[in-house]
């Protein structure tokens, strides 16, 4: 009990002395108990598989004593958060699985690479299978139904879900993020614990407001969606996910705004975010990565030179001794 107290406490007051995968999961539970209250036993099917695929790949990095920085629990579930509540079973096991497998994978031989492992696995399925994870259902009747995005686009601009149902959630989208309300609460915590950079989701909302304007679209409808501000506020805004340079974030949600909401007139639902917001991770990533191999060129390259030459001695095997022509005893006795 007084290891639970304490737990409270440095989470009342001392937030940022947390792990950072406890921030992240504090951050993501609004947005998880939002989405088990509105479509149920499908929501926690869902959140079972991954969690269970999560923690089978977490006992396996603690036994290969890999340095995670956070659980594949984590990674799983936000993966899984991103689909629809009626993506078949396969699809969902499939993305825990690969977004599980990708942290491995990550603190393994990346542990440096700013990547949210569980976005990047949904973006890949969702990329591969032509949007088999676009299967969204009514939260009142559980029948089928287009998220308000698409539902505007197919029906020529017209808004079927009022203000206060898109702000609570209670409308078809991803399981665990069509809850604007639970998004802000997420954000809040993340703010309070010193991991929210403001700047981001600042210059998304202008990034935004420029196609918005030329199109001469609803700001309100188009900027009112749980789902695109998840993917801005917890999963791009995160300062973990961000490179060190405090210039490059206000571009990284600018561009993310742009690109979310301009692709929409190409006829792209609510996941052109999450794509946008994958896309720009990995940009950052590779980036990062080519500089840090362009600064450790020489050492990189002999390390490469050596690992050669090893290989080569490897092949060939021992070079044998060869005769000098010295004298040896039996000549001497002879003589």
């Amino acid at each position: 009990m007084g290891r639970v107290a304490k737990a409270l406490e440095k989470a009342a007051f001392e937030p940022s002395q947390l792990p950072a995968a406890a921030v992240t999961a504090i951050a993501i539970a609004p947005c998880v108990a939002m989405g088990l209250v509105f479509f149920k036993v499908p929501a926690l099917i869902l959140l079972a598989v991954a969690v269970g695929i999560g923690s089978v790949a977490h006992l396996a990095g603690r036994l290969a004593r890999l340095p995670l920085q956070t659980s594949p629990i984590l990674t799983a579930a936000i993966g899984v958060a991103l689909a629809g509540p009626a993506t078949p079973l396969q699809w969902i096991v499939l993305i825990a699985a690969a977004a599980a497998f990708l942290e491995l994978a990550r603190a393994r031989w990346a542990p440096g690479a700013r990547l949210q492992t569980g976005l990047l696995a949904f973006a890949a399925i969702f990329l591969a299978t032509d949007g088999v994870t676009v299967a969204y259902v009514n939260p009142g009747s559980m029948k089928p139904l287009a998220e308000p995005i698409r539902f505007w686009l197919l029906y020529g601009g017209t808004t079927a879900f009022d203000p206060i149902r898109l702000y609570v959630g209670n409308v078809p989208g991803p399981v665990f993020a069509t809850s604007l309300m639970a998004v802000a609460v997420g954000a809040a915590w993340l703010w309070y614990a010193g991991r929210l950079s403001p700047a981001v989701g600042i210059s998304f909302a202008l990034g935004a407001a420029i196609p918005i304007t030329l199109l001469r679209w609803n700001p309100a409808f188009q900027l009112e969606s749980g789902p695109a501000w998840f993917a801005v506020l917890l999963l791009l805004a995160d300062r973990r996910f961000l490179p060190t340079s405090n210039a490059a974030r206000p571009l990284l949600g600018l561009a993310a705004g742009m690109a979310g909401i301009a692709f929409r007139s190409r006829g792209y639902g609510i996941e052109v975010v999450f794509l946008a917001v994958a896309g720009l991770q990995l940009a950052v990533a590779l980036l990062e990565g080519a500089g840090w191999l362009i600064r450790r060129r020489q050492a990189a390259w002999a390390r490469l030179q050596g690992l050669r030459r090893s290989t080569n001695w490897s092949r060939r095997g021992p070079t044998p001794i060869r005769s000098t022509g010295a004298p040896t005893s039996d000549s001497i006795s002879s003589m």
